[in-house]
């Protein structure tokens, strides 16, 4: 027995880690990941750690498609160029390396616990081996939490921008704002995909961050997570694992199984 709760309004995948990314009409699913995101990566030749916004925040300001890196100043770097990795050395003062998910080793990325103080102390966090991800294959919002969010505090930009996921959805009636927080433990079935639902999203200072296209510093967001979220402060959003590899198009609706 299912039920239908919710519609898919809005698919995005980041062909590079940290960098805008793309909206598609369809996502394919792995077992690992939506194909086509977080394919690339950035590593610091120093550390030989996963580069992202969460502590460099200048990543943000590019964007990428599957064929080209567009950077802050105008350039615009092919992926496959032999100069891609010196060009990005470049324009970041520091040696990097761009990479392919799954074809460097397993590697973390570096986060800090006080997202609102960058000079706050920072602490690795492994990657799912094989891949570029922070925790999951897939990452899902509701826009009933975004609205929420918004008109309790309408002071902040609650852009669905700031929190990159891959899947936006549309919940049906009498789901409230962080609603879908009961669906922890289940399954839903989406498309010819089968998800999992595994956590809460933990923010970091990823939706903090300032982006292109008027979306400024905004360091007061993870107060009002902590306010707005009391069963699971700091968290918005879901995690998924993939459970049955399939393709989920918009306008898929979300049936809830069990």
């Amino acid at each position: 027995m299912t039920d239908v709760v919710a519609t898919v309004t809005s698919c995005f995948r980041a062909p590079v880690k940290s960098m805008q990314g793309l909206e598609v009409d369809s996502l394919e699913f792995t077992v690992d990941a939506a194909v086509g995101d977080r394919t690339w990566g950035l590593i610091d030749r120093d550390s030989g750690k996963l580069m992202t916004a969460k502590r460099y925040s200048r990543l943000l300001t590019a964007s990428a498609d599957d064929d080209t890196i567009t950077l802050d100043d105008g350039r615009r770097v092919d992926i496959d160029a032999p100069d891609a990795s010196r060009v990005l050395s470049d324009w970041l003062g520091r040696p990097v390396e761009l990479c392919r998910a799954g074809e460097v080793p397993d590697t973390g990325y570096e986060m800090t616990f006080d997202p609102p103080d960058d000079d706050a102390e920072y602490f690795e966090i492994p990657t799912p081996p094989g891949t570029f991800l922070d925790l999951a294959a897939v990452h899902l919002i509701s826009s009933a939490t975004l609205a929420g969010c918004a008109e309790a505090r309408p002071d902040l930009n609650w852009d669905v921008r700031r929190f990159r996921p891959n899947l936006v959805v549309d919940v049906a009636d009498g789901i409230e704002p962080f609603g879908e927080q009961r669906w922890l433990n289940r399954r839903l079935r989406v498309g010819t995909a089968v998800l999992s639902v595994g956590s809460p999203t933990v923010r970091c200072a990823m939706p903090l961050r300032a982006q292109p296209d008027g979306l400024a510093r905004q360091p007061g967001l993870f107060a009002a997570m902590n306010e707005l979220n009391p069963d699971h402060p700091n968290h918005l959003g879901l995690y998924l694992q993939v459970v049955n590899p399939g393709t989920i198009a918009v306008g898929d609706r979300v049936h809830l199984e069990g």
